[in-house]
């Protein structure tokens, strides 16, 4: 309900207008986002919160990213008492006396001032009075859900998914589900049942579970010992195929690479390469004409192979034609380009000359770290799988100069989706005669942006399973409160929409003018989540890792918090920052998207499926929060 401005009001209105004035007069251009009046030294200071900093005499216009003060508005509230170390030798006290974000129009017109207790808006030339407009709205869990931390795995099983359980040990099984249908579950479920079958018959029994991050290679691991299994290799795809392509093969690079970008996996992965594998195996002209000038001493290492591949401008053209304008020419240039630097000699074989003491660096890294020639004499995680490829193609077999490759009885492959049809067929050979392979997947939820996905019985045709496999399509969702589910079935056509009430607490969206409203409020929230539910646990995810790495750099001036991007997560109580491509397969009692703007996520498959992921990792809540221009794919706000 509004009414007129007491006059304090009036007069902080008129501060603030004028402050705002003085700084669009010299810089038409600039961004208000925030009002700050602080006692310090014995005297007052305002300030006014923006996208860059400019100082000029009374003038003063502080970067809310990067200025010290700027913490002080986030982290503390009016009558707060405050300490801001400057640097090492020094700090500055006081006292925050007002605080206020700011919401502006063009052309260089203030509209409102919210302090968080009232919010005061601009109607024509007058002011009006109204309930503020930052109040959190993220509900928290129900009491009696706050007693406990959330089990991540179901031990009782429904019919259906005790039919998969106890299907034909000889039998692969593909789970096919939306997000917290409980694949993972009965998948897991079933190679504990199949173990104990397997030891009560006095039968060998080795198991392998393959996914496609590290944080879901934890989680499986503790669901795991949770259901008395301890004797199972859970890995990540790409540290199980280096483990083995290193065992197998003997005289790879001990170095991983570091630097590759993105487009560099995805041409490795993509299934347009496979086609110009047996010119490798065949050899090219440029192989035979290299080769034809080693000793007769000397033997091509098996590395070599992927510089006659990775490195000749003719065959990676082949690929790019058999893509379909999939891979460009500046991905061929990049994959060129970095080639050249995999095969070139570290800094110290190149200066194997100079006394040893004269190479060694002041901070004890190698030469050249930091450099363009960092990734020197190293390997791409995803060579072993075009090694093993080109092995088979050339044996038959994947026995190699130092090994074989292991072998399992049954192997669990879990978010199949994500993985490329040359780590399929790599995964397929490692099956053991009789042995089975239970698959568990959603196409809703690739994400992977390196990977296309070939559909389910390509799939299981390059996993080698295809003509003795059941398939399992569970019903019921088992993780989601039925409005986050409804939400997340309107991103795709085929999925049927249940209903989605605006007022129901599990979802819920805020608009927000700016990005420091934005992560003002989102502070805010977090703060009062810590303390009134300490036992959740909650996700913070953006789009991509660069923005979570900056998400948490803001939240980390009012607030602790961990950066999760190595699958480093705890599965317990506590806030972790994090992005799409880490929370495959977890889930979480809160789940907060402080990116769902049409920038991060467009109308696009990508997209779509990015958000469908993001959203069903709620157990509990799920907040959506935008500045600027709100997702398409998105719910208006009520």
């Amino acid at each position: 309900m509004n009414r007129d401005l007491t006059a304090s009001e009036r007069e902080r209105c008129a501060a603030i207008e004028q402050q705002c004035a003085a700084i669009w007069d010299r810089h038409p251009a600039a961004r208000c986002y925030a009002y700050l009046r602080v006692r310090t030294r014995g005297s007052e200071r305002t300030l006014i919160l923006g996208g860059e900093s400019i100082v000029a005499g009374p003038l003063v216009l502080l970067d809310w990213e990067q200025a010290p003060l700027a913490e002080v508005f986030l982290a503390h509230e009016v009558g707060d008492e405050y300490e801001l170390e400057l640097d090492a030798e020094r700090s500055v006290e006081g006292v925050v006396l007002e605080r206020a974000i700011l919401r502006t129009q063009a052309p260089a017109q203030l509209v409102e001032i919210d302090d968080g207790q009232h919010c005061l808006t601009r109607v024509g030339v007058n002011w009006t009075a109204s309930p503020t407009r930052l109040l959190p709205a993220m509900p928290l869990r129900e009491p009696a859900a706050r007693a406990h931390t959330h089990a991540a795995i179901v031990l009782e099983l429904d019919a259906d998914q005790r039919r998969g359980v106890e299907l034909d040990p000889a039998r692969s099984l593909l789970i096919l589900g939306e997000a917290g249908f409980g694949k993972t579950t009965v998948a897991l479920h079933r190679l504990a049942h199949l173990r104990t079958c397997a030891h009560a018959a006095g039968r060998p029994f080795t198991a392998l579970v393959v996914v496609p991050t590290r944080g879901l290679a934890r989680l499986v691991t503790a669901l795991l010992e949770r259901l008395g299994v301890e004797d199972v290799e859970v890995r990540e795809f790409s540290d199980w195929a280096a483990i083995q392509g290193r065992r197998v093969f003997g005289d790879l690079p001990r170095k991983d690479s570091s630097d590759a970008p993105p487009a560099i996996a995805r041409f490795k992965r993509h299934p347009a390469l496979r086609a110009v594998l047996p010119e490798i195996v065949r050899g090219t002209a440029a192989m035979r004409e290299v080769e034809a000038g080693y000793r007769d001493d000397e033997t091509v290492r098996t590395g070599e192979q992927l510089l006659h591949l990775f490195g000749d401008r003719a065959l990676l053209e082949q690929v790019a034609a058999a893509s379909h304008g999939q891979l460009g020419p500046r991905t061929l240039a990049q994959v060129l380009a970095h080639t050249k630097v995999q095969f070139s000699p570290t800094s110290e074989r190149a200066l194997a000359h100079v006394d040893a003491d004269r190479l060694r660096t002041v901070d004890g890294r190698a030469i050249d770290e930091g450099t363009p020639l960092h990734d020197a004499q190293s390997i791409d995680p995803e060579d072993f799988a075009v090694l093993f490829e080109l092995l088979y193609l050339r044996t038959g077999a994947s026995l190699g100069p130092k090994a074989a490759l292991a072998r399992y009885h049954h192997i669990v492959l879990d978010e199949a989706q994500e993985f490329a049809p040359i780590e399929l067929a790599l995964v397929g050979r490692a099956l053991a005669p009789g042995g089975s392979i239970t698959i568990a997947g959603d196409e809703h939820q690739q994400v992977d942006e390196g990977v296309v996905f070939p559909g389910w019985s390509a799939l299981l045709t390059e996993l080698g399973v295809s003509e003795r496999c059941d398939q399992l399509v569970l019903q019921a969702s088992y993780r989601c409160p039925p409005v986050i589910e409804a939400f997340a079935r309107t991103l795709f056509a085929s999925l049927p929409t249940g209903e989605l009430r605006r007022d129901d607490p599990a979802l819920s969206v805020s608009p927000c003018a700016h990005e420091l409203e934005l992560v003002s409020v989102l502070i805010h929230a977090l703060l009062e989540l810590r303390l009134h539910d300490r036992q959740a646990s909650v996700a913070v995810v953006c789009r991509h890792a660069s923005s979570g790495r900056r998400m948490h750099a803001l939240l980390s001036k009012a607030m602790s918090c961990r950066l999760v991007l190595d699958g480093d997560f705890r599965f317990g109580p506590g806030i972790s920052v994090t992005c799409i491509d880490e929370i495959k397969g977890l889930e979480f009692d809160y789940v907060i998207l402080p990116d769902a703007s049409a920038v991060s996520y467009p109308d696009t498959p990508e997209a779509r499926r990015a958000l469908y992921v993001g959203v069903t990792r709620a157990v509990a809540r799920l907040w959506l929060l935008w500045s600027g221009r709100p997702s398409p794919l998105i719910l208006p706000p009520p």
